[in-house]
């Protein structure tokens, strides 16, 4: 009889799970929590399968950290409290309320549900990146007007001194000078980019693969300097696609110097594939087989100033995405540290009018 009370009670309590969530029981037993039920297609789809829970301590099939953690929200709950919190499981993020079942004044189990909220915080990230970009567009639209004009003034001196000068050696120190005040224009270019990235493109019919052998024997000087093979695959003969080539050798170029600085072995190679995505879409593919990155830095990426260089400006792969969006495409990365590092770029062959 105890039996089908047990199995009528969790008939029950499958009515009250949430939709796009899970619903869980645990009790107190020998100072621990161990789950009694769980349910819910979210659980078992998303995160884990319920015999990991059922039966188990927190500590059975969590991180010690995240374990500890919710060990004192079920504390909390267990000592009559309804106890709500934010939790996360891998890359789901969900929100969870203990409710604590009281029989003459003691808790005999609580009931947990949970909802997944991971699309509302995506969404609050991008809301939060959008405010970034947002100060970074303003910061650097000030930073570069006011640089600009001082800049082109000791830029045309130096060039008006090194006509002049016949001493060599002074010579080799305006040419130090000259690539450094370069570097700095390029600088000032990157900052005037995230101000007003839509003034500078420019988008005409152009053939990709035309457009990558252009940057594979631009960037081939400095793959050869460290013994790195640099191969491009196209899976189509030819691909046109409305660009603004300018821009997107630009993304090419950023990338494939980040692939060569991320492999220190002579004789790897750095794969370029082309192809089709779909009737209207094609794909741009670049792996190397470097350093590869921590999933933390991964996640910061796309973070402005945001780098690991030491002469980085923490702004390539930021400008890289918006080119990418202004083209109505996505970048992605993934990577593993000692593996190495596939960047997916997927691009319409022609540019929606907005």
């Amino acid at each position: 009889m105890e039996k089908n009370d047990n199995k009528a009670l969790d008939n029950d309590y499958r009515d009250l799970i949430p939709r796009n969530g899970f619903l869980f029981k645990f009790i107190k037993k020998d100072n621990d929590f161990i789950h009694t039920f769980v349910e819910g297609d979210f659980i078992t789809k998303s995160i884990m399968p319920t015999a990991m829970v059922i039966g188990k301590k927190l500590s059975d099939f969590l991180p010690m950290k995240q374990a500890l953690i919710k060990q004192r929200f079920y504390e909390i709950a267990w000592d009559g409290e309804t106890v709500n919190y934010e939790g996360k499981v891998g890359d789901i993020h969900y929100v969870a309320s203990l409710n604590p079942l009281m029989v003459n004044g003691k808790v005999t189990e609580v009931i947990g549900t949970a909802i997944d909220i991971t699309d509302k915080k995506r969404n609050e990230n991008k809301l939060l990146e959008l405010e970034k970009l947002a100060v970074v567009g303003e910061l650097a639209a000030g930073i570069a007007h006011e640089i600009r004009n001082p800049l082109t003034s000791i830029i045309g001196f130096t060039q008006i001194i090194s006509e002049r000068v016949d001493d060599a050696s002074i010579h080799d120190y305006l040419g130090i000078m000259m690539r450094e005040l370069d570097r700095i224009n390029s600088i000032v270019n990157e900052f005037m980019f995230i101000a007003k990235p839509d003034e500078t493109m420019k988008a005409s019919k152009y053939n990709i693969n035309s457009l990558i052998a252009d940057v594979n024997k631009f960037m081939e000087p400095q793959s050869n300097l460290k013994g790195i093979r640099i191969n491009f695959d196209s899976q189509s003969e030819q691909i046109t696609a409305v660009c603004d080539q300018n821009l997107m050798k630009q993304v090419l170029i950023n990338l494939i110097q980040n692939s060569i600085e991320a492999t220190e072995e002579n004789g790897e190679e750095i794969k370029i594939s082309l192809g089709q995505a779909s009737d209207d879409k094609f794909f741009i593919h670049i792996t190397d087989k470097g350093n590869g990155m921590t999933s933390d830095r991964l996640k910061r990426l796309f973070e402005p100033f945001y780098t690991t260089k030491e002469k980085g400006t923490g702004l390539g792969l930021m400008i890289c995405r918006r080119i990418i969006e202004l083209h109505q495409g996505t970048i992605e990365f993934k990577s593993d540290v000692g593996t190495g590092t596939e960047v997916t770029i997927i691009l319409p062959v022609k540019i929606a009018s907005t």
